[in-house]
């Protein structure tokens, strides 16, 4: 990883005085916690990242299967 340039530093220093995006980030931030009352529901998860999967440009990449021999629940 290499050292940024004076326009990327300054392009981040102006991103970090934007109030707009502070507040952003806080947000995430909050919404990124477990909220016990309310709680995630599994299918509104699942339709979630299957949206999200669909705006990826790049296509997924074929796995392959991996056998697990001591499977415990």
């Amino acid at each position: 990883m290499g050292v940024l340039s004076e326009e990327e530093k300054q392009e981040l220093k102006s991103m970090a005085s934007s109030s707009v995006i502070r507040d952003e980030f806080r947000q995430l931030r909050k919404s990124s916690y477990a909220d016990p009352e309310n709680p995630v529901d599994i299918d509104h998860l699942l339709s979630f990242l299957t949206a999200m999967s669909r705006l990826s440009s790049v296509p997924a990449q074929p796995r392959a299967f991996v056998p697990y021999t001591n499977v415990r629940i």
